[in-house]
This record gives structure tokens, sequence and C-alpha cells, in this order.
């Protein structure tokens, strides 16, 4: 009896989801087609419907249809975003390459200028510019541009390093130590070192080239015996100091005095005698620069910066030198004042003859000779 009972309710239960199953497809053959595609959410909501007049207690869950609703307006949601972010990440790297550029374009920039600041002074890059612009063969490529940048660096420069100079006067009033007691009568030889002792020249092709000056390393072994020798030039350490390493390897040179040593004044670089700590009866200063000697004429022996590969002229001056030491001149600008505009070994040459000959008709002292006009 059980049995019967349990297989009447499965038959039962066949029977009531064939009926269900009929009813679905009828309710789906009877209903119309929408104007348009349906929505998920629109196919869910009629399903539900459907199922609600077959079954009181079916009921799809609310929960399933929020969430298919939100999924919609989540990808509507994340597709606005990706866009957003879309954007934003070609802003980024727009501004990246824009920063990549500037900082690699200063870089160089900074490079550049650096290079020419450290390894020359704003007179050679005036004189490189100069070279450049006037001679043809030392044009290259790209010095049309070249030349006008080189140019507003060269002013900038100027202006900034005279500015610099108005707080950077030579740093003592006694740039030489003092002499010891007994060498008070030495007398000091002050030498300029470009166009006196070196010419240096420079060409695009080739770049800067140094000459020294023929009989410069006799001329520096012979002086060093009768004065102290002091090189004052405007150049930097850097510059001059291998050049006097080459042409003083036994240091008969006592000081080098360097461009932190000059006097700036209106844009040149002056040599100012009186902060040698030396009695200015007793300093010559041998020079081709006209600025370099502005503040002391009277102790200058000037010479012409034009000199060929056959000059003797350093050769020359040694025996006028020597006779300055020689007769114990007692103040040597009134000796340099008397050549003043002259050739002096020409000049020295002819006054000694001169002597000599006043001498074989009338006695008369060998420096009255010497320092007459």
């Amino acid at each position: 009896m059980l049995r019967g009972a349990v297989q009447g309710w499965r038959i039962l239960q066949r029977s009531a989801a064939k009926e269900v199953k009929s009813s679905l497809q009828k309710a789906y053959s009877d209903a119309t087609a929408p104007p348009g595609p349906r929505s998920r959410l629109g196919a869910l909501t009629e399903e539900s419907e459907t199922a609600h007049r077959l079954f009181d207690n079916a009921k799809l869950p609310v929960q399933a249809i929020e969430g298919a609703a939100g999924s919609s307006g989540g990808a509507a949601a994340a597709d606005t975003a990706a866009a957003h972010a879309s954007e934003h990440a070609a802003v980024g790297r727009v501004f990246s390459a824009l920063g990549n550029t500037l900082f690699f374009g200063g870089v160089a920039t900074a490079s550049f200028f650096g290079y020419y600041t450290y390894r020359y002074d704003v007179d050679q890059v005036e004189r490189m510019v100069e070279e450049t612009q006037s001679k043809p063969e030392n044009a290259f490529v790209g010095s049309s541009l070249w030349v006008p940048v080189m140019q507003w660096y060269a002013g900038q420069r100027r202006h900034l390093e005279g500015e610099m100079k108005k707080y950077a006067d030579p740093p003592s009033d006694q740039l030489l130590p003092d002499l010891p007691p007994n060498a008070r009568h030495i007398k000091t030889l002050v030498l300029d070192l470009d166009d006196v002792l070196v010419h240096s020249d420079w060409t695009r092709g080739r770049g800067w080239r140094t000459f020294k000056r023929p009989g410069v390393e006799d001329f520096i072994q012979a002086m060093a015996q009768y004065y102290e020798l002091v090189v004052y030039t405007s150049q930097l350490p850097t510059y001059a100091d291998p050049i006097l390493d080459r042409l003083d390897p036994q240091r008969m040179i006592q000081y080098r005095l360097y461009r932190d040593s000059t006097q700036y004044v209106k844009g040149t670089h002056v040599r100012d005698l009186s902060k040698l700590n030396r009695d200015m009866r007793q300093v010559m200063f041998i020079t081709a620069d006209p600025e370099a000697y502005q503040l002391q004429p009277e102790n200058a022996i000037k010479l012409s910066k034009e000199w060929q590969a056959g000059d003797t002229l350093l050769l020359d001056l040694l025996p006028f030198l020597e006779a300055v030491v020689r007769t114990q001149v007692p103040d040597v600008r009134d000796v340099v004042k008397s050549y003043d505009g002259q050739d002096i070994p020409t000049a020295f040459r002819e006054r000694m003859k001169r002597v000599q000959s006043e001498r074989q008709q009338q006695p008369k002292s060998f420096l009255s000779g010497f320092a007459k006009r």
C-alpha cells in the first residue's frame, strides 16, 4: 500500500512538471515580439512575471534583478573610467617627454657653456669668435649659429665677471713676501706671459697652439743671476702653469702671480705693481699689453705684440738689463723714462757707442751716459 502511494505521488509530480512546461511554452508563443531588441533586464523581468502567474510562490530574487542592472551600469562606468585613465596617461606621457627634454637640454646647455668657461677666458672666446667670423677658412658647419650664441655668451660673461670683480680685487696688498734684510738692494724684474715669453694662436682646424719666444730659456737663466724674477699674468693657473713648467723647469722664476692678483679696471686685468711689496724704485715690468701697466707706466718696458720666428728681442735686451744692475741705478724709473718710445736694444747700443766715444775724448761717468736722454 505504501509503495502504491509513493508511485502515485511521483506520477502527480511528473504531471505537474509537464503542465508547467506546456504553460511556459504557450506563454512565450503568445507573447508579441518587441519593437526592438530587449535588454537583459527586460527579459529577466518578463520571465519573472510569467513565472509569478504560474506559481504564486515563485519569484526571482530582487538581488538578481538589481545585480543585473548593476552589471550594466558598472560596465558603462568602467568604460568611462578607462577613457579618463587613457586621457590622463596621454597627458602624463606628454609632460614626461617635455620634462625630459627640458632636463637634458639644460644639462647639454650647461655643459656647453661650462666647457668654454673653464677652458678659456673671455678674451680668448672673443678672439675665437672674431677669427671665425672674419676668416672664411675658420668657418664650419653651424658657425652661423655658433657665432651669435658665443657673442651673447661673451657679453654676458664679461658683464658678470665685471660685477664679480667689484668684490674680487687682489687678495692682499702684499702679494710677495718681504725681502730678507740683506737682499733689499736686489731689483725685481716682472715679466708678463702672453706676447712676452710666449704667443698663443688659434684656428678652427687645430685649436689653440702656444709658441715660445726665441731665446726665452736663455733669457730666464741669464736674468735669474741679476734679478728677482716674477711672472705676473692675467691668465688662470690652469693655462699659465703648464707653460711655465716647460719654460722654467728649474723654477728660476721665484714667484708666479695669476689673474686673481690683478686689479680689474674697466674690463681689463691691470698689474698693480704697488701691491708687490717691493720698492717701486727697484721694479721693472716687461709687457706687450698697454692696458697691463696703466697704473705704473713709469716702471714698464713696452714691447710690441708682433714678433716672428726669428725674433731676438729678449736676447737683445740682456745687455741693457745687465747694465741696470751692474751700474746700481738708484731709481730704475729714471732709466725707463729715458728710453720711452724707443727701441731699447738699438737705443742702448747707440748710447753705449756714444759713451765710449765720449770717454775717449773726455772722461765721463758710465752712468751719466747710460741714463742720458
